[in-house]
């Protein structure tokens, strides 16, 4: 995915946001407008009050330094809060839609993707799209509008200077962009070995009655060391970019500036230029040259960001393979029969798990399906709540296709207790009546008392 694809998509998630974002940009440009006065009034405090001694004039621009200030201020503080409501905002939509759309998902999407890795995405990569969102991008946006409210005071204080000026930007903008190319590789990278490591690290706290049970603590800590060793390898590597970039930038300032003073000082000398419009010029550079080098410090930033924005995308766009047909019904209660007929289910339309499986299961009747680990017990199972879907063959409930009928009509006729014992963060209530939630305090203490669970929940703290 290129990053204007990406930008595109940011862009279409930010627009319900779009008032916001006119609003904030409108106090962007005012911040803009008032640093480029601030600078200009360098001009007069040094021409009309060191040179020419003008005292009425002194207390005149002891005023509009004040009220600069003030409104400076006052449309800084609006600009940023609100960009960073507008990001913000963004992330937790983002967060969201990565959480609902995990959950429509079948069971073979989470044999591709790890619980670790969706962790990761749902919290570390949404993360790095949040700060460069909310923190970079509003540095960018803040920081180009100075840029060209500097130069248009350049421009005005003298227009030979400023395309002077503007020959160097290319130079400055080089290392910008080819560092911008190593970044995001490298921040690509150091997104999933960070996956492996949180991976990882959910398998053996999760696991770890396991890992205590085979002694296998030292074999899991090495192993877990060894992922820490890539992952640092990869930010070291990172770092020594970034931190390359930043002496590189000054340097080109330097040479800069002193080409500058050299060209500028020579016309103060000859009389074409006097020494409060060379030194506006040179404030007007030397606050425009920080803003670019701000752009160049955040660039490993957003690069992070568009390179985890890639992968959460990479999410969303994992169409479900199992969803409603258009036409899908409601499944009546069931009353006769679940029948499969001739069901062939294959693993990524490779490996065979089940061939030709003929059955039928009568309403009533206890059924116990046995048979030796990977026989296919589970699969079997799993076919009927549509968890995974046949590869070839149909399963029927009294006659009805289960392919014709709404998955939720479907799991609402279906109870089922797994091998896995899961406690939700929530309440003990909620945890009972899981998938029924409004059932009634009564329907919920029967069915504690039935589980021998009334006594012990009823002995617990509020």
């Amino acid at each position: 995915m290129t990053n204007k694809e990406i930008l595109r998509r940011l862009l279409h998630a930010i627009s319900p946001y779009k008032t916001k974002l006119i609003i904030s940009m409108i106090g962007m440009v005012f911040v803009a407008l008032f640093t480029g006065a601030q600078t200009y009034l360098v001009k007069d405090l040094l021409d009309k009050i060191f040179f020419e001694k003008n005292e009425d004039y002194l207390h005149i621009l002891t005023i509009i330094i004040v009220v600069i200030f003030g409104i400076k201020g006052v449309c800084y503080y609006v600009y940023n809060f609100l960009l960073e409501q507008v990001g913000l905002s963004v992330i937790k939509d983002f967060r969201a839609r990565v959480f609902q759309h995990i959950h429509i998902q079948p069971l073979s999407f989470f044999n591709e993707y790890p619980t670790g890795t969706l962790i990761s995405r749902v919290i570390s990569d949404v993360t790095l799209m949040q700060q460069a969102v909310s923190n970079s991008l509003v540095g960018i946006l803040r920081d180009f509008f100075s840029i060209i409210v500097l130069m248009g005071v350049v421009f005005f204080l003298n227009w030979k200077l400023a395309l002077f000026s503007l020959a160097v930007l290319p130079v400055a903008a080089f290392p910008i962009v080819k560092f911008g190319k190593i970044f995001r590789k490298l921040s690509t990278k150091a997104q999933e070995e960070t996956a492996q490591v949180s991976n990882m690290l959910y398998e053996t706290i999760t696991g770890n009655r396991i890992v205590k049970a085979f002694n296998m603590e030292k074999h899991e800590n090495k192993r877990y060391n060894k992922q820490l060793d890539t992952l640092f390898n990869v930010t070291v590597k990172n770092a020594k970019y970034r931190c390359l970039q930043h002496p590189l930038m000054e340097f080109i300032g330097g040479v800069a500036i002193a080409l500058f003073i050299l060209v500028g000082g020579k016309g103060v000398i000859d009389g074409s230029s006097t020494p409060g419009t060379f030194f506006a010029l040179m404030t007007s550079l030397i606050v425009a040259y920080d803003p670019v080098k701000r752009i160049g410090k955040v660039n490993s930033v957003i690069q992070q960001g568009l390179a985890a924005a890639a992968r959460v995308f990479a999410i969303l766009d994992t169409e479900p393979e199992i969803s409603d047909r258009k036409e899908a019904i409601l499944l009546p209660p069931f009353k006769k029969t679940i029948r499969f007929a001739g069901v062939h289910f294959r693993y990524n339309d490779e490996t065979v798990a089940l061939a030709d499986i003929n059955l039928s299961v009568p309403a009533g009747q206890t059924l116990a399906i046995v048979g030796p680990s990977g026989g296919g017990k589970t699969t079997l199972t799993n076919l009927i709540p549509r968890f995974l879907d046949v590869s070839e063959g149909s399963i029927t409930i009294d006659g009805m296709n289960i392919r014709d009928v709404t998955m939720r009509s479907l799991r609402n006729q279906i109870a089922m207790v797994t091998q896995q014992t899961i406690l939700f963060n929530d309440t003990v209530r909620n945890n009972i009546a899981y998938g029924s939630l409004d059932s009634s305090t009564e329907e919920i203490e029967q069915a504690a008392y039935a589980a021998y669970a009334l006594n012990f929940i009823q002995a617990l703290p509020k």
